[in-house]
């Protein structure tokens, strides 16, 4: 749900919403194109493989039924990995509260902000490793924020958040966290322009009678 403050503070930023969710359209195309193919594949791979459909010259599609049937299994795994991304982003990428702001990172690997590497061979990875079924929750005191600012090239931006992060992981009543020092968002992973989260953020982060106003984190 997302919670509105109409408030004015100091520097004249107006904010208008503390809760910020990830881009998805793109995803829903990926997952459907793939879950066809993956389809295509499974239905047509076993039917050549069998001689129960024969190439269009009347020869055996022997060759054409088993390339279909081993691609179907790469097809299957990449349209799972679009829907679990489509799923996972239906919560907020972003949730800025009274204690600080929570993060939700899907999807991280050991190759993120690694250059020049393919999105295939990214993809794969995500695939291999079961990154990219993962997701985690990160939490951000505002004790330990100190900056939020938009750097990189056009169409390569990123909402760079320096901060300690803790990552916490509950089993049963005991919690541990892994604690990190930043975060990076790309720009097309939000609906809103990254100057504006980055701008709520430190307006929020100045005025604590809006702070007091917001969700607590725990909600």
């Amino acid at each position: 749900m997302t919670f509105c403050v109409k408030h004015h503070v100091s520097n004249s930023v107006p904010i208008d919403k503390s809760v910020f969710y990830a881009k998805s359209w793109y995803l829903y195309v990926a997952a459907i194109v793939f879950t066809m193919l993956a389809l295509f594949c499974a239905i047509l791979g076993p039917l050549f493989l069998f001689d129960i459909m024969k190439r269009a010259d009347g020869k055996p599609g022997t060759e054409a039924g088993v390339a279909m049937s081993i691609m179907a299994v790469p097809m299957s795994l990449i349209a799972l990995l679009g829907w679990f991304n489509v799923y996972a982003r239906l919560k907020p990428l972003l949730r800025i509260c009274q204690e600080g702001i929570e993060i939700n990172v899907i999807g991280a690997s050991s190759l993120d902000g690694v250059p020049l590497i393919p999105n295939l061979i990214r993809v794969a990875w995500l695939i291999v490793s079961l990154r990219g079924f993962k997701k985690q929750i990160g939490w951000i005191p505002w004790e330990t924020f100190r900056d939020a600012q938009v750097s990189g090239l056009p169409l390569m931006r990123s909402l760079v958040i320096d901060a300690t992060i803790a990552y916490p992981t509950f089993r049963g009543d005991a919690m541990t966290a892994q604690i990190g020092n930043s975060i990076a968002f790309r720009d097309a992973e939000f609906q809103d322009p990254l100057e504006a989260i980055a701008s709520t953020i430190h307006a929020i982060y100045d005025d604590p009678n809006v702070r007091n106003a917001l969700p607590s984190l725990h909600d």
